[in-house]
């Protein structure tokens, strides 16, 4: 198994290396990766004393931004993030709590022994599923402690099945603080006893979020109090389903469209749908103001203009890729997806639906239904906050158990 296991590395990181040529997100992991053990020498890593976390992309930094947050005031100890996915490297470099970042090599055997050479971390904590098995392994020969945090498991995961390879990568792990009772039992069932249950500290990320908002003017004087939509994380395959539904829409909504992918072509394709019809966050204000469909074009934003919808529509269901729910349903407001089974995973999303927050939906004309029916009963879609709140907390219990790492 290991050798396949190397195989399957090598797999991807000729995928990679061809699909920089054309896919600018992975021309950027190729390029980040090619600078990290300069980056690990000129700051010269192997002297500092620090925490490290690593992420795979925008969710689980999410998920680490309170904990990052925690460390920083109760500890006077230096942070290195590690990260996958190129998507997030802006967000993590323009974090000021962040002391050093940069990409996680490929999960080659020689990677993993280089990294753990030059670094010598107090304590390694990895956001949800990141168990590349290289990693786990030579940081548990170096004997540094492996904490995995927020993660969540379900049975049908390949962990769980009768292969030892997958199950022994679990093993070199120090202590499981997952989200719920069932990841805890699953863990038990293949004699993995070292497990907390914490909850989600995305919970207390979009509860921040909520606290510490701050009025966006612009977005304020856009809806001009009028119903507003915002469609956040969207890809094109959530425009084209709900497309001819804005398009014919003749009452006085507006929309709010958060490309996932926020970028030149993206912002061109919603403004080759939306003929006329649309402007851009950048340049606002302007006179035209009255076009219906505002599109942002920054990041950091989209957690905030969710305060000014009456309905979320949250990207990615379709594809079975759902985005983060939580930062609109806080608001109190009803959120709406794409229907896919994949879904599911994300036990808040059942949680949600079981409350009337959530709505799946599989076609264009179910959105109108339940927007028009959201529209005419306001009281739809409440108890979003008081939910999340119930939830909260996690933060606080990962300071309680890694207390003893910090001595």
């Amino acid at each position: 198994m290991n050798f396949l296991y190397n195989v399957f590395i090598k797999l991807i990181d000729i995928y990679i290396f061809f699909s920089s040529k054309i896919n600018d997100k992975n021309k950027r992991i190729l390029e980040g990766r090619k600078r990290t053990f300069k980056y690990i020498k000129d700051k010269k890593l192997d002297e500092k004393e620090f925490i490290w976390i690593h992420v795979s992309s925008v969710g689980e930094f999410e998920q680490a931004k309170p904990i990052i947050k925690l460390f920083k005031k109760n500890y006077k100890i230096e942070l290195l993030i590690t990260y996958y996915s190129s998507s997030v490297e802006n967000k993590i470099s323009e974090n000021n709590q962040i002391d050093y970042h940069f990409y996680l090599p490929s999960d080659t055997l020689n990677n993993m022994k280089k990294i753990f050479h030059s670094l010598n971390p107090k304590f390694l904590i990895i956001i949800k599923y990141e168990f590349w098995k290289n990693l786990i392994t030579i940081g548990n020969e170096k004997s540094i402690p492996i904490i995995s945090v927020s993660s969540i498991f379900r049975s049908n995961q390949i962990y769980f099945f009768p292969i030892n390879f997958f199950k022994n990568i679990l093993n070199k792990i120090s202590l499981f603080l997952v989200q719920n009772d069932s990841s805890r039992e699953l863990l038990y069932k293949i004699q993995i006893e070292n497990v907390k249950v914490i909850g989600d500290t995305r919970y207390d990320r979009v509860l921040e979020i909520f606290e510490n908002f701050e009025e966006i003017d612009s977005i304020k004087k856009f809806i001009n109090g009028k119903n507003t939509v915002v469609i956040g994380s969207s890809w094109k395959s959530d425009i084209q389903k709900i497309k001819n539904e804005i398009i014919r829409d003749l009452t006085d909504t507006k929309y709010i469209i958060a490309p996932h992918n926020i970028n030149q072509k993206e912002l061109e394709y919603l403004e080759n749908i939306f003929i006329n019809d649309t402007i851009r966050y950048s340049d606002l204000p302007q006179k035209n103001i009255k076009k219906r469909i505002l599109l942002i074009n920054n990041i950091g934003m989209l957690s905030s203009i969710y305060k000014y919808a009456k309905i979320a529509f949250i990207g990615g269901g379709f594809r079975g890729a759902l985005h983060n729910t939580l930062e609109a349903a806080v608001w109190n407001i009803p959120v709406v997806y794409g229907n896919h089974i994949n879904n599911k995973k994300f036990i808040e999303v059942e949680s949600l639906e079981k409350r009337n927050i959530g709505f799946p939906i599989k076609t264009g004309n179910e959105f109108k239904l339940i927007k028009n029916r959201i529209f005419k009963n306001r009281d739809t879609g409440k108890g979003g906050y008081e939910f999340i709140k119930s939830k909260s907390g996690a933060t606080n219990k990962i300071n309680e158990f890694l207390k003893k790492y910090l001595k």
